[in-house]
């Protein structure tokens, strides 16, 4: 018996569209193809490898005001006209949605998020540079014990949306990062931290320069002694800004607004920032982690304010969302994979820069705190009420400068609150590994739990 002959990607997609159209059927096609290199580098060889390749369609079907999705990843014929059949029947046994409708978006700007970053690099080449990247984090300090954690990845996609009401548009997006997560020992003593770097230009990662800050990040906590207790002013290193935001971003999202599970709710127009705070996404950044022209819809990507000078002047949006609040969509809509339903989310979420240095900014907290980085964001932050409680990594602060790191802690506020009470912002606009964004900035106060009570003396040292 002969097999049915598997189409390509492209075939495929074309296929669905000819079957949809004779049939009359209004249908979307999200098509999907991405590969990546993973290498794992350990005291100097390479203990983990990983090719992966993937390629599928998501379906949506449009039948009396109701959605049906389903997914391929077989792209044979019989297999394409089943997950055409299957999301005909999910759509019937579904209720109709209000304003379900295909688009005839705009053009999407021209970004390239491609080029040839990766042109001609071989295997040889990502294996070496995993290699030097753990060499380099081993060498970089006598007491560095090991690098448990330190890895080269690049991933390559093409993203398509079609459907039958005359949209057509692809994508193609490339990208490259290192990390590494050297532990330090002094003195009994062991700590850990990490650094990452992302490119489109595989000439441009830098291994050594990346084992060099994560080495420093780790060595600047040796020494740490108990954490306060109370309530101090704070000043949020731009890294651990990032991740804040990263963490909130899902409160932004008009489909948790809608659904009563953002503390954002009803605050549309209303002062949830100081002055000092501008939040953007901006989906066309050209060294955006989450850049892309258009969103999963096919909708064109724009930069969004969603906070100007501490007032709350939207939300994101896909067309669903906008269609329920009278709105536009703002080019939000999303999918995890072909594989996902379609939702809400951001693209390169961040926090507007200031005009002032970190160190003006620790000059003028002179006592204080200083945030590096908060862990077990999954479990202790509540993005109903805003309320977080996290464990925490830091540094005391004396007359402006580290006086000593502090052993792990706890932190808790709230989002608006925390944002509401920003005094100062700074110059030093950080992008984390979450594609989120942030400068470092002052806050009036922040609840530390540590097991000390606060120095009474200012304490010696260099800013970190």
């Amino acid at each position: 018996m002969n097999r049915p002959e598997h189409l390509t990607l492209e075939a495929a997609r074309a296929y669905l569209m000819a079957q949809a159209q004779k049939r009359g059927v209004a249908l979307e096609v999200y098509a999907e193809r991405h590969t990546a290199t993973t290498i794992q580098a350990f005291s100097g060889a390479v203990n983990d490898f990983k090719l992966s390749n993937r390629q599928g369609l998501g379906l949506r079907a449009l039948v009396n005001g109701a959605w049906g999705a389903s997914f391929t990843e077989n792209l044979a014929p019989p297999a394409l006209d089943r997950a055409l059949e299957n999301a005909l029947e999910n759509a019937g046994l579904s209720a109709p949605v209000p304003h379900a409708a295909l688009h005839a978006w705009g053009p999407p700007p021209a970004l390239d998020l491609h080029g040839e970053g990766m042109s001609g690099v071989t295997v040889e080449q990502k294996v070496g540079l995993a290699l030097g990247l753990d060499q380099a984090a081993r060498d970089a300090d006598p007491r560095v014990q090991s690098v448990p954690y330190s890895a080269y990845n690049d991933s390559e996609g093409q993203i398509s949306v079609e459907h039958t009401g005359g949209l057509e548009r692809s994508y193609q997006t490339l990208g490259a990062y290192v990390y590494a997560s050297p532990l330090v020992t002094e003195d009994g003593q062991s700590q850990m931290n990490s650094a990452f770097q992302f490119t489109r230009e595989f000439t441009q990662l830098d291994p050594g320069q990346t084992a060099l800050e994560a080495t420093r990040k780790a060595l600047a906590l040796l020494g740490a002694r108990p954490a306060p207790t109370g309530r101090f002013p704070v000043v949020i290193d731009a890294e651990c800004m990032a991740l804040l935001l990263a963490v909130y971003a899902g409160a932004f999202s008009a489909r948790q607004v809608q659904e009563g599970k953002s503390t954002l709710a009803g605050r549309l127009g209303q002062s949830i920032g100081s002055s000092l705070v501008t939040l953007v996404d901006d989906a066309t950044l050209p060294t955006g982690m989450d850049s892309r022209p258009f969103d999963a819809e096919g909708c064109p990507s724009a930069p969004l304010t969603l906070i100007r000078d501490g007032i709350l002047q939207s939300f994101l949006h896909n067309s669903q969302t906008a269609a329920e609040d009278g709105v536009h969509s703002t080019g939000h809509a999303s999918r995890w994979s072909y594989q996902g339903v379609l939702s809400v989310a951001p693209s390169n979420l961040y926090m507007r820069a200031g005009q002032s240095s970190r160190a003006d900014l620790l000059a003028r907290l002179g006592r204080g705190v200083l945030l590096t980085d908060v862990k077990g964001a999954h479990a202790g932050a509540n993005l109903i009420t805003g309320d977080f409680s996290l464990q925490a990594e830091g540094f005391w602060i004396e007359n402006g400068v580290v006086a000593y790191p502090l052993e792990v802690f706890t932190v808790a506020g709230n989002l608006v609150e925390m944002l509401s009470g920003v005094q100062a912002v700074a110059d030093d606009l950080t992008f984390s590994a979450y594609a989120a964004g942030a400068p470092s900035v002052l806050v009036d106060g922040l609840s530390v739990g540590g097991s000390a009570t606060p120095p009474q003396a200012a304490g010696q040292g260099q800013e970190r």
